[in-house]
C-alpha cells in the first residue's frame, strides 16, 4: 500500500480550498513549506485566506481550469456538499461530475495523483452507533450515493493514482495528530474525524505517496459531548 516518497517540489492543486477541510489543508501545507494553488468557487474574504497561498476562482462544474493545473504535481479535492434539506434531496453533482472534470483536466496536463474526500458511511461501519444509522444515514442517502459513484469513477479511471479518504462524521475542532487510519472501515470506537486531522492525513497521502488506489477510513475517539445523538441532531438541524 506504500510507494516511494514524492520528492517533487512542484505545487499541489487544492480544490474546495475555502471550506473547513480545504483551509486546514492549506495551513498544514504552508507550515510544511509546501507550495499550493488554492481553487475555490467563491473566493474567501482576504481576512479569511491563508497567508502565502495563491487563490484562484474556479467553478469545477463549468470552467476550463486545465491551464491553471499546469506544473502541479497532484490534486487534492476537498470539494464537499453542505448538508441542508435541499442538498439532501437534490445534491449538486460535485462528487461525480466535479471529480470527473478534475480527472479529465489532470489527464490533459499529465497529472496522475489525486486524493479526494469521500465518507466512511458510504458502506456500513461496525463502529457506528445504531442511532446514527437510523437517524442520519437516511437523510444523507443521496449525498452518500454520489460519493459511492465518485469512488467507482476513480477505480475505473486508467492510469490514475487515487485515494478516496473516508473520514468519520466531521468535527470542527483543533488538530490533534491522533487520527486512526484503517483500510476502508473505521477502527473500533472511532466515529468522528476532525477537519484538521483529515487535512493532515490527505496531505500526507500525497507527499508520502501512501494509500494509493485505496479507501482509508480516518477517525478518532472523541468525548461523548461530540458523539451523542443530541450533538449530531444539532449539527444536522434535525429535531
Amino acid at each position: 500500500m506504500e510507494a516511494e516518497p514524492v520528492s517533487d517540489a512542484a505545487p499541489l492543486a487544492v480544490f474546495g480550498a475555502g471550506g473547513k477541510t480545504g483551509t486546514e489543508i492549506l495551513r498544514h501545507a504552508v507550515h510544511k513549506g509546501i507550495e499550493v494553488r488554492a481553487f475555490e468557487h467563491t473566493l474567501p474574504e482576504p481576512s479569511d485566506r491563508v497567508d502565502n497561498v495563491e487563490y484562484l476562482q474556479c467553478d469545477v462544474l463549468n470552467d476550463d481550469f486545465s491551464s491553471e493545473l499546469e506544473g502541479c504535481r497532484a490534486v487534492i479535492s476537498a470539494l464537499g456538499i453542505g448538508f441542508s434539506p435541499s442538498t439532501a434531496i437534490d445534491p449538486p453533482p460535485l462528487y461525480t461530475e466535479g471529480t470527473r472534470r478534475l480527472v479529465e483536466a489532470m489527464s490533459a496536463t499529465g497529472i496522475s495523483r489525486i486524493v479526494v474526500i469521500s465518507a466512511a458511511f458510504v458502506e456500513p461501519q461496525p463502529s457506528v452507533p445504531a442511532w446514527f444509522e437510523l437517524t442520519a444515514r437516511p437523510a444523507l442517502h443521496n449525498i452518500l450515493e454520489q460519493m459511492r459513484a465518485m469512488e467507482d469513477l476513480l477505480e475505473r479511471a486508467k492510469g490514475l493514482k487515487w485515494t478516496a479518504a473516508r473520514p468519520g462524521w466531521l468535527l470542527d475542532q483543533p488538530y490533534t495528530g491522533e487520527a486512526v487510519i484503517t483500510d476502508e472501515r473505521l477502527a473500533q470506537d472511532c466515529f468522528r474525524c476532525r477537519h484538521a486531522d483529515l487535512a493532515a492525513a490527505m496531505l500526507e497521502f500525497v507527499c508520502e505517496n501512501t494509500w494509493v488506489n485505496a479507501k482509508p477510513a480516518i477517525a478518532r475517539p472523541e468525548e461523548d459531548r461530540f458523539e451523542n445523538v443530541s450533538a449530531l441532531k444539532a449539527e444536522l438541524g434535525i429535531d
